[in-house]
């Protein structure tokens, strides 16, 4: 398995407590880790300010499991490939400790139990966008990880309004095609 870095700053922020700090030195992780076409298994992690601008950006080449692993592990694979392979491959090369790591799926939620940092899973809420009883147009899962939800509730309600915080995803999807199709990139 490969692993590309690409250092877009150097900026560094003091890991996962947000009590005390400003908005501006809060520092969000986002991690993802799809499916190709061919059900390789993608892998990628970005840094961002609270703005949203990366400082850190890193992905795995596509992971194959071969046919005897996928006996092997039967129904566990896909979380073994995900968490225990890609995202702690992409984890332990973060230069610095981000303040909260952000998953699109639930199912990536296991992830925090191989870091101390608080983990939710983050959405666009489903409901009508005009829905005047909604403080929030997001949704967000802890899932078993009660502590983390004062601490990720506390950084969506400070960022929010000023930062589409699910968009990040979307750019991480779209600079994995982009390395999926020329290694150069």
């Amino acid at each position: 398995m490969n692993n590309e870095n690409d250092e877009v700053c150097q900026d560094s922020a003091e890991g996962a407590h947000t009590a005390g700090k400003s908005p501006a030195d809060i520092t969000i992780c986002y991690l993802t880790c799809p499916k190709d076409a061919a059900t390789a298994f993608l892998g990628a992690l970005m840094v961002t300010d609270s703005r949203g601008r990366p400082l850190h950006f890193s992905f795995v080449s596509p992971v194959r499991p071969t046919r005897v692993q996928r006996i092997l592990y039967g129904s566990t694979l896909e979380e073994h490939v995900k968490i225990d392979v890609i995202s702690q491959k992409l984890l332990s090369d973060i230069p610095f400790s981000p303040d909260v790591i952000f998953v699109d799926t639930e199912d990536m939620l296991s992830v925090r139990r191989i870091v101390d940092i608080p983990t939710a899973f983050l959405a666009k809420r489903q409901a009508p966008e005009n829905d005047p009883t909604r403080l929030t147009t997001l949704q967000y899962n802890t899932g078993s990880n009660m502590d983390d939800q004062e601490t990720v509730g506390r950084i969506l309600s400070t960022l929010e309004p000023f930062v589409d915080l699910v968009e990040p995803f979307a750019r991480m999807r779209e600079a994995l095609k982009e390395v999926i199709k020329s290694p150069d990139a």
